[in-house]
């Protein structure tokens, strides 16, 4: 009984772990970026260095298992909107929301600091869950009939540009700027 309560302890303690480490990586990966040393992650987690490689042997681990947990918040609104003709401009509002408050996602998407084949899976997930909403959306009229998957992601690298470019407006001002130059640029045109 003993050993099987401790072995219980140390998986809890290790899950404790995981979370703690995932928990500062994502809060400093949105504040600094995804070049945030990894001592600092393991230091604000309140682990060791090689507890955290435990867990997440290489950085892309860490980064991958953050981001896709951000795009499992995209699937949750997604969801949310599931026959909604609008879900597609909700779920591209929740991405610049996001874009705004994490640095380290638009790291992602313009794929800095990760891995060919890490940023294709972040970006493969995302552009399966605005698929059918963009279908629904033009279908309704919402959005032009021309706009592709292809151009979604190039909308979300410009939303990411736009929430942390430096100019004389604000954010807030950059970020409001940029949505609505972006509903323009999607709304089908009126003549044809």
């Amino acid at each position: 009984m003993t050993v099987q309560s401790s072995t219980t302890t140390l998986r809890a303690d290790a899950r404790r772990n995981r979370e703690a480490v995932i928990s500062a990586a994502r809060r400093l990966f949105a504040e600094r970026g995804l070049d945030t040393p990894l001592e600092v992650i393991a230091q604000e987690a309140g682990v060791g260095r090689a507890t955290m490689h435990r867990r997440f042997p290489t950085r892309e681990s860490l980064v991958k298992t953050v981001f896709l947990d951000n795009i499992s918040e995209l699937e949750r609104v997604s969801l949310t909107a599931a026959d909604s003709a609008d879900a597609y401009l909700d779920i591209l509002a929740a991405t610049l929301k996001m874009l705004v408050k994490d640095v380290g996602l638009v790291d992602v998407f313009n794929s800095r600091a990760v891995s060919d084949d890490t940023r294709k899976e972040i970006s493969t997930r995302f552009l399966a869950i605005v698929e059918e909403p963009l279908r629904r959306a033009q279908a309704a009229g919402r959005v032009r009939s021309d706009l592709t998957l292809e151009d979604t992601t190039l909308l979300v690298d410009m939303l990411g540009g736009a929430a942390h470019s430096s100019g004389a407006a604000s954010a807030t001002e950059r970020i409001n700027r940029a949505h609505s130059l972006l509903l323009d640029a999607i709304r089908p045109t009126r003549n044809g």
